[in-house]
């Protein structure tokens, strides 16, 4: 994704917020306006990206981090770990 595709999704995103305060970006003149886009394109592109990790790398990075994890990050690791196989 592009860094002008993440600035207009950031940029929809303020706007929805803004609305339910009954404000619009065009109040705030330094701030840019969001390009007309069909967000739900660029929600569904980036949903698709992240979805599309490689687990080896994502496994090696875990175990790399582990590590050198002090004694507590890897007790807290531990329950996390626990905690989500076994409920």
């Amino acid at each position: 994704m592009s860094d002008d595709e993440i600035k207009q999704l950031c940029l929809i995103d303020i706007d929805k917020i803004l609305h339910s305060y009954d404000k619009i970006l065009k109040d705030y003149p330094p701030m840019p306006l969001a390009t007309e886009v069909d967000s739900s394109l660029l929600t569904e592109r980036v949903i698709r990206e992240e979805l599309n990790f490689n687990r080896d790398d994502l496994k090696k990075n875990a175990l790399d981090m582990l590590a050198i994890a002090t004694p507590e990050q890897k007790y807290a690791f531990d329950k996390i770990v626990t905690t989500m196989y076994c409920d």
